[in-house]
């Protein structure tokens, strides 16, 4: 791997509640990123992430660590932490290197009591954050339920940028609500099929982009969509 400057360095830390799949995004993105042959379980205890044997052991992070892919002439570390408070010590490590907080949400349950401890520590540092709504393929996935619950939590702010067309067990494809675009996913992971949005969604499609590009353009005094770690 070449060497980068600081310009070129960009650190993602992915954050959220015990069980909203931290570790498991994390060996997906090194996956997909092509820096590994096979995707690692936590079931099977060989992912990269949860090495340590005490977190093999308990089947959840103790430690928070790094990862790193390489995007565009950068490099990407991505760090995954622990989701439980009594390891908060390792998520303020990670929030004090963090350019941007992905924030887990558990498409079963939405904004959970973790999900609240953890963004007492995002709020302390003031970092930019992404909530990613996470496990839409579980039989139980709820994905309009877990975006109410995180407007009902941070106001109206969180607005999707992507939606699942198919949630649930036969989940592969999405809407991204930028490009306007359905994207389907092959069963065995790699670059997904870029298709038209299907009649049945466009409605709702178009309705969730207007909605989208609102919020874009209703500017905060000081220029920004977010302030920093709180959106708003």
């Amino acid at each position: 791997m070449k060497v980068y400057d600081d310009k070129h360095i960009k650190n993602i830390v992915l954050l959220g509640s015990v069980k909203s799949g931290k570790t498991t995004l994390a060996e997906t993105m090194v996956f997909e990123a092509g820096l590994t042959k096979r995707r690692g379980t936590i079931e099977d205890k060989n992912t990269i992430s949860d090495y340590h044997q005490i977190e093999q052991e308990r089947g959840n992070s103790v430690y928070a660590t790094s990862l790193h892919t390489e995007w565009r002439d950068y490099k990407i570390n991505i760090i995954d932490t622990p989701g439980l408070d009594d390891f908060v010590g390792e998520i303020v490590s990670a929030l004090r290197v963090a350019d941007t907080c992905v924030m887990l949400i558990n498409a079963q349950y939405g904004v959970e009591v973790g999900t609240e401890l953890v963004w007492n520590s995002v709020e302390r540092f003031a970092k930019p954050t992404i909530f990613a709504i996470n496990q839409v393929d579980h039989p139980k996935a709820a994905f309009d339920e877990a975006v109410l619950s995180l407007q009902e939590r941070f106001g109206t702010a969180p607005v999707p940028m992507q939606y699942p067309v198919n949630q649930g067990q036969g989940f592969n494809a999405i809407i991204d609500l930028l490009k306007m675009t359905m994207y389907r996913f092959p069963p065995e992971g790699g670059k997904p099929e870029k298709l038209p949005i299907p009649e049945s969604e466009k409605e709702r499609a178009e309705k969730l982009h207007n909605e989208l590009v609102e919020k874009a353009a209703r500017r905060s005094p000081d220029g920004a969509l977010f302030r920093q770690g709180q959106p708003g």
